[in-house]
Parts: structure tokens; C-alpha cells; sequence
């Protein structure tokens, strides 16, 4: 070794001992000794901590970020920093204390490179600048343009700096913000182009309930969440994979952290659980977001992952209290059996025993995720997207998709499902708003880009941000048709003779259009008023008729309506991690991982009639047949002439006859769509049992797969299991026969043509859908007349007002698919819900009146046709 070398080894061994043991000494006694640690853990989530000398000071931004005409002062510069904080001067000048005295011997001499006060200088700069872009962008989120007062920011780290803090849980014992937490509490917010900004809450979309605890003048409030952290001496979070082991001809993925100790982790083979596979596993950091280039990996992800798979953490965490009941072997009161208790998880890195938390396997298809993600991104005004998709629209030519209309978007939002049948996994998740839709939701203005003449007020909404596929519900409109036809078809009275009829019209038109007035034409043409005639019982004279009743339990064979016999405020909501409804729950297993989210409900009611109130199944009721013939009766009084269902009024007749329409109180989401068009497949399929839709596979701890395949190390909680199928074949198939027409000749029949060849649509026996366009007011107005209309101060009749109301421009499609042509078996059930979007020189409403082509149904026969090979029109 040179002597040279030597020399330098042994100044590093000095400034070692000198600068880094005294830190290293400083942690451990914060760890060690619990009632002097600066790490408080954070409300509602033990298991992460939270430093209060770091929020301290970054809080001291409060009070530096002022209206942008009121800064006095602008950004301070290393001389002004050293002369407002002479305390702080051996931390942030020249030298920079001991830990420059290690960067000088490691790396370059101090005087070469910028002391701690000329880069927080540059730093407070740098966030004063993304402030101006911030606060002046059309779609701002702050009511008022801010900026960063120097004179009243150094104020306030004076302060902070002189004023001890106590913690509650720590009586006595006062923390003490020091030179070094002000300097990181700068770097921290100017990172990364001071991206934090997006994450703080501001005065113009926080709710006044909150503002009202802010001070008059404070801008911005800084939570002790964002500087949140899980425990660094708790050991490592397991990991999360997608297509684990399923397909050994396609990659495997796991979802990683951006710290990087995932991938030391998650590609150990007692983790992954298949030492065959171990190489083909790839890394995923992130969820999609919504200017994500064509490229990235992340459009794999489902969007709001982090939030759904929120309840697992108490497993996924080593530090969460169910991982403990299930390692510890010590559960208190019983909280798991003994024979589920399992000991330590822990897996060797770098020849230590690390404890990990327990993995979640995930059944998402990462190539059919994307292609769902592009797909909604496409169709939300993402052209880049489109045009490396290759989706294209007959309607649009060689123009971009959705160029006449409102941000070149051909819908606002887009949601889409995607179930495995035979297995009830879910498959893909996917969801986009276009960028004004967003702002919407995100902010308390429009940009100038965005249509000001929408009827929506702007609000912040972050929930409304999350997957719309899980995260948005509307009213389900025509979809309820299947389970009404399931209800027909079973009716002990006429279903038997109904079923045969419909058996023998298939027999004659070999492959031809159904007869007219068959069931089976009614769902081809979604005829409403004939499937009301049925569902009030027309063939009875309209009868005291119990068939209303007999929908609504048959919606529950559906997996709607779940926990609904009860007022309940989780009525219609199903789990969406391992698929249970409800009313399952009751033990620790089903209740403290459950995720439950929007599914499908029908003819329920909320209680007393007040709508803020808990839901629950509409209790039967004899409804009076002659005020149910006169909403049947055309203007002549005669029934069938012409049907005047939809001027039907009368207390609970009209009450059910909406519910008849899929419209009132009915809701679902497009995974309740799709999970519906699931059971329904499965039974065609001639299943005799069903697996309700789930987003978890298994979670499992650290150990090798056995023989057999299985999961050895697989937890028994949220174990998927099966329940009866009560839907006869017999039926299925006749209704699924029927919704196979839907592209052929019905009400999907334009937007198959939008991207397949018209006989291709004439012949497709592959797709069996359902569209659906819940009311909306709307349909025959231009956003200038909204605009007028709905002006503040404008006297507005009661039919106006809804015109104004909350009201979305919806349009639906599920439906079951195959992915193989050869095999009859239906494989995959998807559902799609959309906002449609305005066009520009009209300023009316896309699809008016029910007509045009649905783009939900576009969007689903879009990802069906790359699923399956199945070239659109314009790619042949």
C-alpha cells in the first residue's frame, strides 16, 4: 500500500472517530431509549415514525410562503442566511462542521466546492421559482398567487431554532430543532423540482372546516404524514409481485420501493418462491401517471395501488400487529389459532437474519393491465398513445382519435374491468381522466385550456383521483338486463315456458337474427319498455306481480346487493382484495383485510328516504296494477301500442319502475359490472360453482414452493374459496345467445364498426355485451345554453335545476369474451364505464339521445382485439 494511501486511510479513521461515531451514538440512544426519541409514531399507523424536528422545520414554510404581492423580501443569499443565523454559521459556512471534515478527505477540499449556505441559497431560489409556477398555472391549487418571503421564513427559523418542542407521549424532555434540520428541511422541499408542493395542502382546496384552524394569513399547511418513514430498525416490507409464476413464458414482475432494497429482496428465490423463474423477474417502481411517456414500464401497475392494498399492510409490514400475531407465537386473546401461528420470517442479506414482512401475490395480467391503461389513456386524449397502439377510429379517418371533440379526447373518464371467468381473478384494473376532468377534482379553477362553460363546479376531490374502476360508480342503466332476463327465465310460472320458446327460435334461425318479440331480441335492442311489460307482469294483465322482488334476489346470484338485507352503509360493496362480501365478514381474517369498494346494488332504498342515510333492500311491496297500466298505456289508453313508461309517476311505482330502468337508487361499479357478465359466462360455461372476483392470489411468508407447486408457505387468511353457482345453463346460455347480437345488429352494432370491418361485426359470435346510458339531462343542450342557464342568480324550474345538478354524461358496456376462437368455453368478462365529451363547434353532448357509437363499447372491443389477435379494421 502507498504511503500516500496510508495517509489518507488513516485521516478517514480520525475524522471517522471524530465526526461520524458521535452521530452514529446520537441515533442509537434516540432508538435505544425510547422515552427520549425524536421519532413519534404517526397517528392511526404505528408502524411508521415520523421526526418532529423535521416537521418543525419544515413547518417554518408556513410561515415563509405568503401572498405573492406581500413577500418583503425575496430569497436569502449565503451571506444573509449567515448573518440572520449566526448559530448556525459552523454548520453552514466554509467548513461546514465535522461532517465536512469527512467530505474534505473522502472527496475534494471544501474550498472547491459550495459551502451548506450557497447551496441552501440556490435551494430557497429554487422553491421560490416552482412557487411562481405553482400558484400561477391556470389550474392552480392555491387560491392566490404565492411566493417565499425571505424576511418572514428566516423569522421563523429563528424561532424554531430558540423554541424547544415537547412531545406529549415524552413529558419533560424537549427536542430542539437544530442547524442541520433546517438545512434538510430545505433540500427536502426543493428536491426533485419541489415536486412536494403537489403534496401539501393549500388554502383554496382544503375544505373550510379545515382552513378555518389555519391563521388568517397562512397559505399552506406542511402534516407531520408527509415526512413519515417506517421504522429503518424493523426490518424490511415484503414484496409485491404480478403474474406470479403463472406463465413461465412470460416475465414476472414485483412493484418496488424507490429505496432499491427491493430488488436485493424481491429476486431471492425463498421470496419469489420458484428458483426456475428467478431471473425472469422484473422491476416495476411506481404507479402510471397520467403524462407517463408510451414507454415506461409502470403502465403494468394498477393506478392507486398503494391505496388499495393499504389493509395488508399490518402483514406486508414486519412491524404491523397481525404480521406479529402470526410470527410471535404469542397471540394475545386468542386473536389466531395456534396451528396458524408460524414463527419468525426473516431471510438472510448480506449474512445477517433480516425480518421480513409477508408478500402479496397479485393476480393482475401485467400485459393486459397495460394494454387496459393505454387503452382509457387513448381514449382520455393521450394521441401519443394511441398512435403507438395503433388505435384508430373509422368515425375519425386519419385523424387523431377524438379530434372534434373537447380536448381531442373522445371521453372524459374511462374505467375498465377486467375478470378472469373460470377463476375470478381480476386482471386489469384500469382507469384515466382527461387533464380537464382532472382539474375538476384537483384544484379551484379551470386552465385557460379547459372549457369554462361545463356544469360542474370545481372542487378538491382526491378520492375522485383514484382508480375509476373501483373508486367511481353510476348508475347502471341498461346492464341490469342480464340478471333481469336471469329472473324471467327462473320464474316459476311462465319462466319454464318462456325458456323452451326462446330454445326454439335458436333451433330455427340457425345463426340468423332472433324473432321479435323474443327475449333474446330485447336484449339485442335493449328494448326498456318490453322488458318493464315483463317485470310488471303484461302477461298476467299486470297483476299483483311479484317479478320486481324475484330481480332483486336474483342480482344477489350476481354478487350484487351484498350486505344489503340491513341498513348498512357498505350496502352494494363487496372486498375487493380477496372477493367476499359483506356479510362474510365477522372474523379477523375477512374484516381487518378487507378493502371494500363500489360493486352493484338494485332496488334498494336508503333508510327513511333521507339519501345521506344507510341503504337497504327495497322491502316488497303489492303495487297497484292500475296505476302500473296507465304508465304502461300509450295516449290512447291501449297497451301495446305504444308504452308511456317513461312519464310514469305515482310513489312506489315510479320508485321501481327506475329501478327497472337500472336507473334510481341502483349503482355499480365497472368492476361490479364486470364480476356480474363473470357469473353469467361461468354459467353458460356450464360451472357449477363461481369465484368471486379478487385482486390477491395468496400472501405468503419467506420459504421455497413444494413439490406440488403450491404456495407451502401461503397464509390461510383471505384464502379464496368458491361458492355455488344457482344460475341454470339452460338460461345463461339463452341470454348470453342473446347479447351475442349486441355487435351483429343492436345497440353496440356502430361501435363495432367504428373499429372492425362491418362483416366482421355481422359475423362475431365472440363478443357477448350489453351497453347501457344512464339519464342525463343534458342530451339536448349546448354548454352555451348550460352556461346560461345555470349562471348564478338565474330562476330555474325543477327540471332545470337537475340540468344543473351533479349529472354525468355516462355511457356503459360489459360483456364476456373468448380469447380463443376455436374454444366455445367464454374466458374473460369486462366491463367499461365512461363520461362522454362535448364537441368543440357544436358544444353539444357526443351520442346524444342514445345515438352514436358507446365508447365504452369502443374501448372494450379496442383491448379485446389486441387480447386475441383480432386486427381492427384499419390494420388489415
Amino acid at each position: 500500500m502507498s504511503e500516500s494511501r496510508s495517509v489518507t486511510l488513516l485521516q478517514l479513521a480520525i475524522a471517522a472517530s471524530v465526526a461520524v461515531v458521535p452521530v452514529l451514538l446520537t441515533v442509537l440512544l434516540l432508538v435505544v431509549l425510547p422515552g427520549r426519541a425524536e421519532d413519534a409514531k404517526v397517528a392511526g399507523n404505528p408502524d411508521r415514525h415520523v421526526s418532529v424536528r423535521h416537521v418543525a422545520a419544515l413547518k417554518t414554510f408556513e410561515y415563509g410562503i405568503v401572498r405573492r404581492d406581500q413577500v418583503r423580501a425575496p430569497a436569502p443569499s449565503a451571506e444573509k442566511l449567515l448573518e440572520r443565523v449566526p448559530q448556525c454559521a459552523r454548520e453552514w459556512g466554509r467548513s461546514g462542521g465535522p461532517l465536512g471534515l469527512l467530505r474534505k478527505i473522502v472527496s475534494q477540499p471544501a474550498e472547491n466546492g459550495p459551502s451548506p449556505a450557497t447551496r441552501m441559497a440556490a435551494q430557497l431560489g429554487d422553491i421560490d421559482r416552482a412557487l411562481t409556477r405553482f400558484s400561477s398555472a391556470d389550474n392552480r391549487r392555491v387560491i392566490d398567487r404565492v411566493g417565499l418571503d425571505g424576511a418572514r421564513w428566516l423569522d421563523a427559523v429563528v424561532k424554531a431554532l430558540d423554541t424547544p418542542i415537547e412531545m406529549p407521549d415524552s413529558p419533560g424532555y424537549r427536542f430542539v430543532v437544530q442547524c442541520t434540520d433546517i438545512a434538510l428541511a430545505v433540500s427536502t422541499l426543493a428536491r426533485s423540482n419541489a415536486r412536494l408542493l403537489n403534496a401539501l395542502a393549500w388554502r383554496g382546496t382544503e375544505v373550510e372546516r379545515v382552513v378555518g384552524q389555519w391563521r388568517p394569513d397562512q397559505y399552506v399547511e406542511i402534516s407531520q404524514r408527509l415526512a413519515a418513514r417506517s421504522n429503518p430498525w424493523a426490518g424490511i416490507p415484503g414484496c409485491i409481485y404480478l403474474n406470479h409464476a403463472r406463465d413461465s413464458a412470460s416475465p414476472s414482475y414485483f412493484v418496488a420501493s424507490a429505496r432499491g432494497l427491493d430488488d436485493a429482496l424481491c429476486r431471492r428465490s425463498e421470496m419469489f418462491g420458484a428458483e426456475a423463474l428467478e431471473m425472469k423477474l422484473a422491476r416495476l417502481t411506481g404507479e402510471p401517471t397520467p403524462d407517463m411517456p408510451v414507454g415506461d414500464p409502470r403502465w403494468r401497475v394498477p393506478p392507486s395501488l398503494g391505496v388499495m392494498l393499504q389493509p395488508l399492510e399490518a402483514l406486508h409490514q414486519p412491524t404491523g400487529s397481525l404480521y406479529r400475531a402470526y410470527t410471535d407465537g404469542t397471540s394475545e386473546g386468542a386473536l389466531l389459532p395456534v396451528r396458524d401461528q408460524r414463527g419468525p420470517n426473516r431471510v438472510e442479506l448480506d449474512n445477517h437474519a433480516v425480518e421480513v414482512g409477508f408478500s402479496i401475490d397479485l393476480t393482475i395480467d401485467p400485459e393486459l393491465q397495460a394494454l387496459a391503461q393505454k387503452t382509457a389513456a387513448c381514449y382520455t386524449g393521450r394521441d401519443d398513445v394511441c398512435r403507438a397502439l395503433g388505435i384508430t377510429r373509422k368515425e375519425d379517418g386519419a385523424q387523431p382519435v377524438g379530434h372534434a371533440l373537447l380536448e381531442h379526447a373522445m371521453v372524459r373518464m374511462a374505467a375498465i374491468a377486467i375478470v378472469d371467468v373460470e377463476s375470478g381473478r381480476i386482471e386489469a384494473l384500469a382507469g384515466a381522466l382527461s387533464p380537464c376532468t382532472r382539474e375538476e377534482y384537483d384544484g379551484p379553477g379551470r386552465s385557460a385550456k379547459c372549457d369554462r362553460r361545463m356544469p360542474y363546479p370545481t372542487r378538491y376531490r382526491p378520492d375522485a383521483l383514484l382508480n375509476p374502476a373501483v373508486f367511481h360508480d353510476a348508475m347502471p342503466a341498461s346492464t341490469i338486463k342480464p340478471i333481469m332476463a336471469a329472473a324471467f327465465l327462473s320464474d316459476p310460472q311462465v319462466g319454464p315456458r318462456w325458456l323452451k320458446e326462446e330454445q326454439s327460435d335458436i333451433a330455427r334461425s340457425r345463426g340468423g337474427l332472433p324473432s321479435t318479440q323474443s327475449l333474446r331480441a330485447q336484449l339485442m335492442r335493449s328494448d326498456s319498455a318490453r322488458f318493464l311489460d315483463r317485470m310488471f307482469c303484461s302477461d298476467l294483465g299486470f297483476a299483483s306481480c311479484p317479478r320486481p322482488w324475484a330481480i332483486q334476489a336474483e342480482a344477489a346470484l350476481f354478487g350484487w346487493n351484498s350486505a344489503c338485507t340491513s341498513p348498512r352503509e357498505d350496502c352494494g360493496k363487496r372486498d375487493l382484495l380477496f372477493g367476499r362480501g359483506a356479510n362474510a365478514r365477522g372474523d379477523v381474517d375477512a374484516g381487518a383485510l378487507a378493502f371494500e369498494v363500489s360493486y352493484g346494488r338494485l332496488l334498494v332504498e336508503p333508510l327513511r328516504g333521507d339519501l345521506t342515510a344507510p341503504f337497504h333492500l327495497r322491502s316488497p311491496v303489492a303495487i297497484d296494477s292500475g296505476k302500473v297500466k296507465r304508465c304502461a298505456a300509450g295516449p290512447n289508453g291501449r297497451w301495446p301500442d305504444k308504452d308511456d313508461w317513461e312519464k310514469c309517476g305515482g310513489g312506489v311505482v315510479v320508485d321501481v319502475v327506475a329501478e327497472g330502468w337500472g336507473q334510481g337508487h341502483a349503482r355499480a361499479s365497472a368492476l361490479g359490472g364486470a364480476g356480474m357478465m363473470a357469473v353469467l359466462a361461468a354459467a353458460a360455461n356450464g360451472q357449477s360453482s363461481r369465484v368471486n372476483p379478487h385482486l390477491v392470489d395468496a400472501i405468503r411468508g419467506a420459504g421455497l414452493r413444494d413439490v406440488a407447486g403450491q404456495a407451502s408457505s401461503a397464509l390461510p387468511l383471505g384464502r379464496i374459496e368458491s361458492e355455488p353457482l344457482r344460475i341454470s345453463r339452460d338460461a345463461a346460455e339463452v341470454i348470453v345467445d342473446g347479447l351475442t347480437y349486441g355487435p351483429r345488429a343492436g345497440t353496440s352494432r356502430r361501435a363495432c364498426e367504428q373499429i372492425f370491418e362491418a362483416k366482421v361485426c355481422a359475423g362475431m359470435d365472440w363478443i357477448a355485451g350489453k351497453t347501457g346510458t344512464p339519464t342525463f339531462p343534458n342530451d339536448d343542450r349546448s354548454l352555451s345554453e348550460l352556461a346560461r342557464l345555470c349562471a348564478p342568480g338565474v330562476a330555474k324550474t325543477n327540471r332545470e335545476r337537475m340540468a344543473c345538478g351533479p349529472l354525468r354524461p355516462y355511457k356503459w358496456y360489459i360483456a364476456a369474451y373468448r380469447t380463443d376462437r376455436n374454444d366455445p368455453h367464454w374466458t374473460k368478462a369486462i366491463g367499461v364505464l365512461t363520461e362522454r365529451n362535448w364537441f368543440v363547434d357544436t358544444g353539444r353532448i357526443h351520442g346524444a339521445g342514445d345515438h352514436g357509437p358507446n365508447p365504452a363499447a369502443e374501448i372494450a372491443m379496442q383491448i379485446i382485439a389486441r387480447q386475441t389477435g383480432d386486427l381492427p379494421w384499419s390494420e388489415h
